[in-house]
């Protein structure tokens, strides 16, 4: 019984620090850096794999940035590809931008989208990359936003925070509110206590000087993670990671919580395999159900005290972050029950390593990669 009070104070008090933290961090915002009139010419790639919802104006988006001298890049595997109509059909809508459309069904490695890059680079012609998901919403002034911190040589990346646009529908509503109560916060969070060494997947930017340098995307071939793997490997080539004064959307669109939950199983078992720790410790983000369930061990109105603040200030965050960025209106109602969620896909990364990426099944390996779940280890000798 002293056991499980204990650990039901330590998950109480976790979770309750991490919630101030994250309050505090989100009034401050993050540390971005100085503006500049820089404006490089860009090569932006699009990798894309079937249609999607909201995919043209997530395209168009893209394509109608004001910016002096763009090349915009769209990827496929396959010409057969159900994304293929929506990519022509835009890119008949910007007749003036330089566009191209690469189909190629070559992959270098296990990772999907990092093949599809790689087969894309070769038509690329300039120096400063930006790769965007097909998926993601780009508001006016992101290229400027995103290529502005590159002007300093030592920087070799740069990202941005991201929030979740849901489609109709729970498990949208959900997967949304992940990213805007739990992603965002998170990072800040994380910026307070050290400097960048990681991107984000929904929009990169880099340099062929920096990409070249560590090993172009034949170094992330297996990634299990390719945007860990980015700012991982320019941190580790000595080039910094920064962090854009802009914030785009993804479109969250899962039809189904078993489809909400095999996605976001992927993103917890890449953290829990190149940062194991990390995952450990995210239990603190989202304590609510461990609590209710240690504290049963509480007198009851300590109990409720403790839970009743976890709750207040959640919901505290959850306005507060409304205030401080452009995200969709507050669903107080679906804050509890998305923590719960978190917890149900916390505990099924711990066991097993396989993951869903579209079609594909996975298997998270040693260190950084994956591999295909039907390839099988050789036996040792």
């Amino acid at each position: 019984m002293v056991l499980i009070q204990c650990v039901a104070a330590a998950l109480a008090a976790g979770g309750l620090a991490y919630l101030v933290l994250a309050i505090r961090h989100s009034r401050r915002g993050p540390r971005l850096s100085p503006s500049s009139p820089w404006q490089p010419p860009v090569t932006v790639l699009i990798p894309l794999h079937g249609a999607k919802p909201r995919m043209e104006e997530c395209l168009r988006s893209v394509c109608s940035q004001d910016f002096p001298a763009v090349q915009v890049v769209f990827g496929l595997h396959a010409p057969d590809d159900d994304a293929r109509p929506i990519i022509e059909r835009v890119m008949a809508a910007f007749p003036t931008l330089d566009t191209a459309l690469v189909i190629d069904g070559r992959r270098l490695g296990a990772n999907p989208k990092n093949a599809n890059l790689a087969n894309m680079l070769s038509v690329a012609k300039h120096e400063v990359l930006v790769m965007v998901d097909s998926d993601v919403l780009v508001p006016p002034g992101f290229l400027a936003a995103i290529t502005r911190p590159l002007e300093d040589p030592a920087t070799g990346g740069v990202t941005c925070l991201y929030s979740g646009s849901p489609e109709p529908g729970l498990a949208s509503h959900l997967g949304a509110l992940y990213h805007n109560d739990w992603f965002i916060p998170s990072v800040l969070v994380d910026l307070a206590r050290r400097d960048m060494d990681i991107c984000y997947g929904a929009a990169i930017a880099v340099t062929r000087r920096s990409l070249d340098a560590i090993g172009g995307f034949e170094a992330m071939a297996d990634a299990v993670a390719q945007d860990f793997v980015f700012g991982h490997e320019l941190n580790r080539h000595g080039f910094k990671v920064k962090l854009a004064d802009c914030m785009v959307s993804t479109v969250v669109a899962e039809k189904t919580l078993g489809d909400l939950v095999r996605h976001e199983l992927r993103w917890s078992r890449a953290v829990r395999a190149v940062r194991p720790m990390d995952h450990l410790l995210s239990i603190f983000m989202s304590p609510l159900l461990p609590e209710v369930l240690f504290l049963a061990s509480w007198p009851f109105r300590f109990a409720a005290m403790a839970i009743g603040l976890h709750l207040v200030l959640r919901q505290v965050l959850h306005r507060l972050l409304r205030r401080r960025f452009p995200l969709p209106a507050a669903e107080p109602w679906l804050v509890p029950l998305r923590e719960v969620l978190n917890v149900v896909v916390w505990v099924r990364a711990l066991f097993g390593r396989k993951v869903h990426w579209g079609d594909r099944e996975m298997v998270t390996g040693g260190g950084l990669t994956m591999k295909p779940a039907e390839v099988r280890d050789p036996p040792v000798s």
